[in-house]
């Protein structure tokens, strides 16, 4: 995935072709107003209005008392990004496109994770620092009570609403499993669908108390505290509760140094029973020359009719930016498979099995048996 330029018409994409617009220039200003739109959108309600029922920016400042000039604004750049359509009569509704992914009210809706994105700014605003003096932006230290939980936490499910449903079919637990460990799992929706798939299996989500107690109401909501319970703790150095039938760490490892892997693979492999699971989902970098199960390989089922080089230069490009961003904002990097199985190994574990999903962009998930 790459943003890009393009040209509204003849003569402007002959000047793009022909390299006289200074690109640099026009990449770093409209990425950032992009983006600070689509926020600031959700983050005032104006798309929820939209997603509502048609209405004039007029209407839309009255109703939400917001300001009526910035508003009508914002409006107008959401009609040019495509994201919302004027009618003849000066109404404005949301793009059908969008309905499914910015409606509060959609089941697969992502609002919740552009409102989210908003605490980036800051972050990327500091990474000039973070180069010149190897420090990174931290996150997770913040106080339990932070609204940056809500928000982090209540995005990241929307993205888990997602993948959770094909995850859940396709992770193979033990046979009779009744317990899974779900460290660093922070919603805890990966273990509420695997709870819901296999009849009398319970979850155990252990997270940072920030992020378990959002979880916790995330479960209570859906109704299923009886069968997912929070732990607070941190994955780095809490005591895994023992005789698990599997252990998940998603979306946990680039959030971890090199030095910090092997040892939460040993404890998650103590916490297990003989034959137990350990599955871990995150993003991986992909080796030199593509050819592994890394971030942006699994981008669809028709990837490989592309040429190679075009498909690996878009690869590389989302590797690039995430792994910038995982260093950006803990201190750590995305991970290559290679590592992965050398510390599987090394934890008591047989080598991992890549378990294939174009519905799980970017992601990659491996699980692997505790040896007897």
């Amino acid at each position: 995935m790459r943003l890009a330029l393009r040209g509204g018409t003849l003569l402007e994409r002959v000047a793009l072709r022909a390299n006289l617009v200074p690109t640099p220039a026009a990449e770093a200003w409209g990425g950032v107003a992009a983006s600070g739109v689509l926020v600031a959108a959700v983050r005032t309600g104006v798309v929820a209005r939209l997603a509502g029922a048609p209405a004039t920016p007029e209407q839309i400042a009255r109703d939400l008392c917001l300001a009526p000039t910035p508003t009508r604004l914002l409006v107008d750049c959401l009609v040019a990004a495509g994201h919302a359509r004027r009618s003849q009569d000066g109404t404005v509704r949301l793009a059908r496109r969008d309905r499914r992914w910015l409606d509060p009210e959609s089941e697969v809706g992502v609002a919740r994770f552009v409102n989210a994105c908003g605490d980036y700014f800051d972050w990327w605003r500091d990474l000039d620092g973070v180069i010149e003096t190897g420090a990174s932006v931290e996150q997770h230290d913040r106080g339990a009570e932070d609204p940056y939980w809500r928000r982090y936490i209540l995005g990241q499910l929307d993205l888990a609403r997602l993948f959770a449903p094909e995850v859940a079919r396709r992770l193979a637990l033990p046979e009779n499993a009744a317990s899974v460990l779900d460290v660093g799992g922070g919603h805890g929706w990966y273990s509420a669908m695997l709870c819901r798939r296999h009849p009398g299996l319970t979850a155990t989500v252990l997270d940072l108390p920030g992020s378990a107690r959002v979880g916790r109401e995330v479960i209570e909501a859906a109704g299923l505290a009886d069968t997912v319970a929070f732990l607070d703790g941190d994955a780095r150095t809490a005591e895994f509760p023992g005789g698990q039938d599997a252990v998940l760490c998603f979306n946990l490892l680039h959030h971890l140094t090199e030095a910090e892997i092997p040892e939460l693979f040993a404890r998650a492999a103590e916490a297990l029973k003989p034959g137990g699971t350990l599955a871990v989902l995150d993003a991986f970098a992909e080796p030199p020359g593509g050819g592994g199960a890394g971030v942006g390989s699994w981008s669809g089922s028709r990837s490989w009719s592309r040429p190679q080089s075009w498909s690996r230069s878009r690869s590389n490009a989302a590797a690039a930016y995430l792994a910038l961003f995982v260093r950006l904002t803990s201190g750590s990097t995305v991970h290559s498979p290679a590592a992965l199985r050398t510390w599987l190994a090394g934890a008591g574990f047989d080598p991992p099995r890549a378990v294939r999903s174009a519905r799980i962009p970017g992601l990659a998930l491996y699980q692997a048996c505790k040896r007897w």
